[in-house]
C-alpha cells in the first residue's frame, strides 16, 4: 500500500500518529518519507525514490535466496507434488 500525507508539522501528534500506524497494521515495516515545502519532490522523483527501496529490497532477497537454476528435463509438477506429500509436512 503506498499513501501521501500532507500535513503541517503542529499536525503530526501522537493521535495522529498512531491513526498512521493502524493503516499500515499489516505491514511489518513502512517507509516514511518528508520533504519541506521548498523542496517538494516532483511525481516523478517520488516514484524514482520508490523504485530505488523496491529495487535495494529485490537486492536483499536474492541475496538471501540466490536464483538457481533448473535443468530443462525436470518435472515441475514431480517437485510440487513432493512439496505437497503428505508425510511431507
Amino acid at each position: 500500500m503506498e499513501a501521501t500525507f500532507v500535513v503541517k508539522p503542529d499536525e503530526l501528534t501522537p493521535e495522529w500518529l498512531e491513526q498512521l500506524k493502524s493503516q499500515f497494521a499489516g505491514d511489518k515495516t513502512i517507509t516514511i518519507t518528508a520533504t519541506s515545502p521548498e523542496k517538494p519532490l516532483s511525481v516523478e522523483q517520488q516514484r524514482a525514490a520508490t523504485q530505488r527501496g523496491m529495487f535495494e529490497r529485490l537486492l536483499e532477497t536474492q541475496k538471501k535466496y540466490p536464483p538457481k537454476e533448473l535443468a530443462a528435463d525436470i518435472d515441475i509438477n514431480e517437485l510440487i507434488d513432493e512439496l505437497n506429500w503428505e508425510g511431507n509436512h
